[in-house]
């Protein structure tokens, strides 16, 4: 899960240079129908395609769909930082949204956890201190609950469905919630020069391929709102990648908020260490 935030975060400074030359739903359409024809195929030749891959797939997607449009509208008039940060308080919703829905209940550490990260995320949510909830703003936190339910959404899934297959079948539904309202825009794909046709093929293999694959993988084994606390490390690699490749700076503030994160993400699962190594090994 770690790996997958780290090449998700990668993807914010690259949305948001590609989004100044592409309509962003055509770009979030192309992404997914590219990954999701080559995850299809191979989900078919190992014919894991189940009943729970199927339901999980197009109800994952269809949320995922409304999550990365929302992002990609709101990277129009945001920073990428801005967007990196608002983008993971979805996933400290994650944990509130599976208590009723799955009965997952956050127990002391977590809940500790994730109010220690929403305290990060507040210090990381602007740009400066005359940060307002603008139109762009508002279209990410849009995004954000869409990504907290999808999380819910594979916690139900995942255990009882192959890997693969269920990405494959979220990724196509993706492709094709967006394509009907991209139809008369991939016409700017055409602008792409060879920057712009190395940041998509990043997007598709990185962000698309790979990320959300590792997403479904550990969330067979872990909660909901563990990997929801665990997708704001999200923002902090995007911080490294706005810094270094994107050039943005940031004030002093969204250090200390990222440093928030960081001890709320090992604090909760340094207390998960302890409990797995205090539990009686299983009965052989």
């Amino acid at each position: 899960m770690v790996t997958a935030t780290l090449l998700w975060g990668g993807t914010f400074v690259v949305i948001r240079d590609s989004v100044a030359r592409v309509d962003p739903v055509a770009l979030v359409a192309t992404r997914f129908l590219a990954a999701g024809l080559v995850l299809m195929l191979l989900a078919l030749a190992r014919r894991r395609l189940g009943a729970q891959a199927w339901r999980g797939g197009v109800l994952a997607g269809a949320l995922f769909a409304m999550g990365y449009a929302f992002q990609a509208i709101g990277l129009e008039r945001t920073s990428a930082g801005s967007s990196a940060f608002l983008t993971s308080t979805g996933g400290l919703l994650a944990a509130w949204f599976a208590w009723p829905l799955l009965g997952q209940r956050p127990g002391v550490a977590l809940t500790l956890g994730i109010a220690v990260a929403f305290v990060g995320t507040i210090l990381l949510g602007g740009a400066g201190a005359a940060f307002r909830l603008g139109p762009g703003e508002r279209w990410t936190l849009l995004g954000a609950a869409a990504f907290a339910l999808q999380v819910v959404v594979i916690a139900r899934f995942a255990p009882k469905a192959d890997p693969l297959a269920l990405v494959a079948v979220q990724a196509v539904t993706v492709a094709l919630v967006l394509l009907p309202f991209a139809a008369g825009r991939l016409a700017t794909l055409l602008t792409l020069d060879g920057a712009d046709r190395a940041r998509l093929l990043y997007l598709i293999v990185a962000g698309t391929l790979i990320a959300p694959w590792l997403q479904v993988v550990a969330q067979t084994a872990l909660p909901a709102g563990r990997i929801g606390l665990l997708f704001t490390l999200e923002p902090v690699f995007a911080l490294v990648f706005a810094l270094t490749l994107g050039g943005e700076r940031f004030p002093a503030r969204w250090w200390w908020g990222a440093s928030l994160v960081l001890l709320a993400v090992t604090g909760v699962e340094a207390s998960a260490a302890r409990r797995a190594s205090a539990s009686p090994p299983a009965s052989p």
